[in-house]
């Protein structure tokens, strides 16, 4: 019994000097918020694409809404911390029947008018039996400079190992992960 009190009474400062640590820090705790945009954006890849040569898709200019999505997540721009991208997928909405077959290799590039290109995605190696969705592999870089826009394009760098003998229309969606402080 001896032993124990002795025990108690070296080391029963710890727990509580860890208590009082916690207590004291954890009221300088920052309350955080994860949560994802996503856009669709179109494009049409014309069947006038010469075979083996780089070619260059332009999405329009997507308005990134990013003020009302900050604020319905109670956060605001100046509290963003980091914006990544963590999918971005290439689907053919038309001709009906028509797969990404065409294609060898593809890089997304984003650009802003005030900002650089930055390349966010790519698919290398496309095989033959792909299907009509192509789901890319991601970059990891922080574009919340470009979200935090009002406006962002989409471009797709490509070479196609066959010819087109129609356009074809694709969808590409974009989810964005944004990590940010809250408000309050």
């Amino acid at each position: 019994m001896k032993m124990m009190n002795n025990f108690l009474k070296k080391h029963l400062h710890l727990p509580l000097f860890l208590l009082l640590v916690l207590t004291a820090f954890g009221g300088c705790k920052k309350k955080l918020t994860q949560f994802h945009i996503d856009y669709n954006m179109s494009a049409v890849i014309q069947s006038s694409v010469p075979v083996s040569s780089p070619f260059t898709i332009n999405t329009p200019q997507t308005t990134t809404n990013s003020e009302f999505e900050f604020e319905s997540n109670d956060t605001r721009k100046d509290r963003i911390r980091e914006i990544l991208l963590k999918e971005l997928t290439l689907t053919i909405t038309g001709p009906q029947g028509q797969t990404f077959s065409f294609l060898n290799s593809l890089e997304i590039i984003i650009d802003s008018e005030n900002l650089p290109e930055r390349k966010v995605a790519f698919k290398e190696n496309i095989p033959n039996d792909v299907g009509n969705e192509i789901t890319c592999e991601i970059t990891v870089l922080d574009l919340q400079e470009y979200i935090k826009e009002d406006k962002f394009r989409l471009r797709i760098k490509t070479v196609t190992n066959e010819i087109l003998t129609q356009d074809v229309h694709l969808n590409i969606y974009s989810k964005f992960l944004v990590d940010a402080q809250l408000i309050r």
